[in-house]
């Protein structure tokens, strides 16, 4: 078996994975490293991976690697039916896909899944989003896409020296859009249901966690065809703080301004430019259509 890992070249844990999973995998597997020097490396690694017909493809970092990841062997190869097999191993600063599925960055567990598993297969979401062109694009993802604080957070890391390291800066970033975001009316509509207000956040999710362990989907399943739509509107700061720890444990919210909903597909756009991620990575702005796809992703899980 032939093994490429598309590995996060600035991570914290770059060094541990070097000295402790690495070794273990090239004394069993075909292994090569490609490590990310820029933002899109991971993209552009992952797909030159598939067209050099490695078996397994490791993406190891947090979301965005992951994401960038997902579209580099997708992208381009839709009808594609024999493509790698994905894991993902969290080295990254966040890892809410890997806390969705309970996987872990154990080396030793790593090399169980690759000895033992059969391959499962999830369901991918599609961001169709404008972009600051005014043209149309769209990208896939895996986990939570969403407009509102989130995108406002990303924005703002990516526009940052991250001096004291990535985590800190995002944590950051966290503060200063809690305290700068200003709710904004968002259209949100579906075949089943439609939603209108002031919002601060609208996540939807394949997965359950976000923004570094936001639950905002407890009941999500990444392959059941179907997406978990959580809104928050026009929550104060304050509430939306005090609400953030039952939502690190996985709890539903219960207040007026906050709803969870379900659909495979939903319509969004704003009265002021709103910009909208997914996976930890800055897309476009509204008007956009996130919808699941008919396409699989191949991926060997715990």
């Amino acid at each position: 078996m032939r093994i490429a890992v598309i590995l996060n070249g600035i991570s914290l844990e770059r060094r541990y994975f070097y000295r402790k999973v690495v070794p273990m995998l090239r004394l069993v597997y075909e292994t090569e490293v490609f490590e990310t020097l820029s933002r899109n490396d991971a993209f552009s690694l992952a797909s030159k991976a598939v067209d050099s017909h490695y078996d397994v493809i490791i993406a190891a970092g947090g979301d965005g690697t992951l994401h960038q990841v997902v579209n580099g062997i997708l992208k381009g190869r839709e009808g594609y039916k024999n493509l790698p097999a994905l894991v993902v191993f969290p080295v990254g600063t966040g890892n809410d896909f890997a806390r969705t599925l309970n996987i872990p960055s154990d080396p030793v567990k790593l090399m169980q899944l690759l000895q033992k598993s059969e391959p499962q297969y999830l369901d991918v979401g599609e961001v169709l989003y404008t972009t600051d062109a005014g043209a149309k694009d769209h990208r896939y993802f895996v986990n939570v896409a969403d407009i509102g604080m989130g995108p406002q957070v990303v924005k703002k890391v990516l526009n940052s020296d991250r001096a004291f390291g990535s985590a800190f800066t995002y944590y950051i970033s966290i503060i200063t859009t809690f305290f700068t975001y200003r709710p904004m009316v968002v259209t949100a509509r579906t075949s089943s249901w439609n939603w209108q207000g002031k919002l601060r956040t609208l996540a939807i999710g394949n997965g359950g966690y976000y923004g570094h362990g936001l639950c905002i989907a407890p009941e999500a399943k990444p392959n059941d065809g179907i997406l978990d739509a959580f809104i928050c509107g026009n929550v104060s700061v304050l509430d939306f703080i005090r609400y953030s720890v039952p939502l690190k444990k996985g709890k539903y919210i219960h207040h007026r301004e906050v709803f969870y909903k379900n659909t495979d597909a939903i319509d969004l756009d704003s009265e002021k430019e709103c910009l909208i991620e997914a996976d930890g990575e800055l897309l476009g702005k509204l008007p956009a259509r996130i919808q699941i796809t008919p396409l699989k992703l191949k991926m060997l899980l715990p």
